[in-house]
């Protein structure tokens, strides 16, 4: 068992399945977890990711998205300690435990299936939007990890948006590091509010998919057109 591994192990152990399983499914379909990553992990992974935030890819589409972002070829082949978060096995059980359904890793070739999310100039956002993951909706979860935190900018979720008989749910949460937010992206919309000045503010994010399931046809489709024109742009990363 690696270093990262030993940390999320006993990370995942303290906390209780069942009920963040029950907070997860009340809320639509995200939950923050009640407690950070251990600072010794959160501070490596952290420093991975500062190293290879000058290499993202920045696009801005105007009320869009604008901030830069670091493929995962790139996290994959050179940022050990967050691919190994990424690859966690005590991560795969308790989010799996928490969506109650068996979930799988993405294929290793996807562009998308980790990223580096660096805001790093002012008005660097992302509008309202919910997660192109090449599947129909609940087959694609989410995973995001608070790195570093200097800014006023903030991550806003809202659930059961679509739902006739409840009104929607709205949480905004301060991504300060160790905080993990788990959310079934393709259900629960979510934002980031822009960046004031002089701030900064890097996250990493990953995603699974229910076992069994794979992108294709329309959904495919449109996750292929998202990452090139909204993210990574074309060409190999």
């Amino acid at each position: 068992m690696s270093a990262v591994e030993e940390h999320l192990a006993r990370y995942t152990a303290s906390l209780d399945a069942p009920d963040l399983a029950a907070r997860y499914h009340a809320d639509g379909g995200c939950v923050v977890l009640p407690s950070t990553l251990p600072l010794g992990l959160v501070e490596r992974l952290a420093a991975e990711a500062l190293a290879l935030a000058p290499r993202g890819v920045r696009r801005h589409v105007p009320w869009v998205r604008k901030a830069g972002a670091v493929p995962h070829p790139v996290v994959a082949r050179e940022a050990p300690s967050l691919h190994a978060l990424h690859q966690s096995p005590a991560l795969l059980a308790l989010f799996s435990a928490v969506a109650r359904v068996p979930l799988q890793h993405r294929a290793p070739g996807e562009v998308h299936a980790s990223a580096i999310y660096d805001y790093a100039r002012p008005g660097d956002h992302i509008a309202w939007h919910t997660d192109e993951c090449g599947c129909p909706p609940g087959d694609s979860f989410s995973v995001l990890v608070g790195l570093v935190d200097q800014s006023s900018s903030a991550l806003e979720l809202e659930t059961w948006r679509a739902c006739a008989d409840r009104p929607p749910l709205r949480q905004r949460v301060r991504t300060t590091p160790g905080t993990v937010v788990f959310l079934c992206g393709a259900r629960a919309w979510h934002r980031v509010t822009p960046l004031g000045a002089d701030e900064r503010r890097v996250t990493f994010g990953f995603t699974y998919l229910r076992l069994g399931k794979a992108p294709g046809g329309l959904y495919k489709l449109r996750l292929d057109l998202g990452n090139r024109l909204l993210y990574f742009g074309p060409g190999p990363h």
